[in-house]
Parts: C-alpha cells; sequence; structure tokens
C-alpha cells in the first residue's frame, strides 16, 4: 500500500509540474502579445505595405503568363488589347487580354488597402515606355508595361526595398522613392493600350529616374517611382 501511495504522489507532483509549465508559457505568450501591441502602429504599417505590395505584384505576373500565351499562339504585340469587360463589344475577342477567347486574364482593380484616399486603384497599360537593360533598348525597344499610379508612400517604399532599387543617384523628393524625370510625359502613364490605341508607338520615353545620373530602374522589370504627383508602381508585361 505504501509502493501505492508513493506512487500517486510522484504522479500528482508531474502533474502540478506541468501545470506550473503551462501556467509560465502562458504568462510569456501573453507578454509577447502586449509588447507587439505596445510596438505602435510603424510595425503594423509596415507589415500592412509588405502584404499590399505582395498582392499588387501578382497581378502583373498573371497577365504576363496570358500575354505570353497570346503571343505563341500567333497575335502580334500591336494587336493586344486592354479593353476592360465593359468595353469588348463589337471587337475581336480573340485579341482580348481580359476575354476568355483571348488572353483568359481576370479584369480587375487594386485593393483599396495599398492606395491614397483608400480607393480603388486604376491599372494602365501601354507600351510607351522603354526600361534600359531590358530587352532592345533604342527604337523598337520599348516595352509593354502595367502601371498603377496612386498607391501609398509605404508600399511603394516597400517594393522598391523588395526589388533592391539603387536611389544612391538619385533625387528624392518623396520619401525614399526616386523621382521620375521631370523632361518626360508622365501623362503618357495613364495611357491605356486598348481599341483607341494607334500603332505605330511614335513617342516612346526611358524609364530609369530622373535624368542620366539617375538609373534606378535600368535592368529593374518592377519598381516604384514618384511623378510629381503620384507614387506610381510599374511591372513589365512584355520585354522587348
Amino acid at each position: 500500500m505504501k509502493k501505492c501511495k508513493d506512487f500517486r504522489e510522484g504522479e500528482r507532483g508531474n502533474v502540478l509540474f506541468l501545470i506550473l509549465i503551462a501556467v509560465a508559457l502562458f504568462a510569456a505568450l501573453s507578454y509577447a502579445v502586449t509588447q507587439s501591441t505596445r510596438s505602435g502602429g510603424g510595425s503594423s504599417e509596415r507589415e500592412q505595405a509588405i502584404l499590399s505590395g505582395a498582392s499588387m505584384t501578382q497581378h502583373p505576373t498573371a497577365l504576363r503568363t496570358s500575354i505570353i500565351r497570346m503571343v505563341l499562339s500567333g497575335t502580334d504585340v500591336a494587336d493586344l488589347l486592354f479593353n476592360p469587360p465593359s468595353g469588348f463589344a463589337a471587337l475581336d475577342t480573340t485579341r482580348l487580354v481580359f476575354h476568355p477567347n483571348g488572353g483568359g486574364a481576370v479584369f480587375q482593380q487594386a485593393p483599396t488597402d495599398m492606395m491614397v484616399g483608400n480607393g480603388q486603384g486604376t491599372w494602365f497599360y501601354n507600351p510607351l515606355w522603354d526600361i534600359p537593360q531590358i530587352g532592345t533598348d533604342g527604337a523598337g525597344g520599348n516595352d509593354v508595361i502595367a502601371f498603377l499610379p496612386g498607391v501609398t508612400q509605404g508600399v511603394c517604399e516597400q517594393v522598391n526595398d523588395e526589388f533592391v532599387i539603387n536611389t544612391a543617384s538619385c533625387t528624392i523628393t518623396n520619401g525614399a522613392v526616386p523621382d521620375i524625370d521631370t523632361g518626360v510625359t508622365v501623362a503618357n502613364i495613364r495611357v491605356n493600350m486598348d481599341d483607341t490605341f494607334t500603332f505605330p508607338v511614335t513617342n516612346q520615353e526611358d524609364l530609369q529616374g530622373d535624368g542620366a545620373s539617375c538609373e534606378a530602374f535600368s535592368g529593374q522589370p518592377s519598381g516604384c517611382f514618384f511623378d510629381g504627383t503620384d507614387y506610381v508602381f510599374f511591372s513589365a508585361l512584355l520585354e522587348r
């Protein structure tokens, strides 16, 4: 009987020990959560910028796949149309990037959490720009690029950080984001490659920063710049 009693007392001791460990772990977890909460909004904002940046880059990636499929099946780059579903009527659907008969890509606007003013962002697709060291430089080397104007400064900075954009020789007026050359026609960012677009392209512009000294975007298929009004994300859809 004594051995049985000693065994039960030892068992109770083990249970008590496990309970104490559980209490200690719970206290440590509570402390960690409290400290995380007290760390302020900066950490939370950075985490949101990381998530938004990742989400933003997914759309061009999906479009790139659709466009390459269309080109490989015989669609000329000059025939690609980026009309939204509301503009499909009376068009050759095999040329439409967002139509099932064409590229089959999903038409979408950018989520509100990555845009200034918390409104949905509008994507623009055009071949008016040439990214140096991407595809062929010079005449005829302009790339098909997706632009998203109006993203937040935090998202813009996070994107450049992720893509290791070198801003050392660039003019910086708003956050750690390169200015675009004031000599270029920034309005060309907001031109859609739809059924109203005219080929051939005659007003190609370099996308590399503010002047010859800033080559932040040379060789970079994606990045983010400040155009004097908005922070603008870009991503090459077709390198030419």
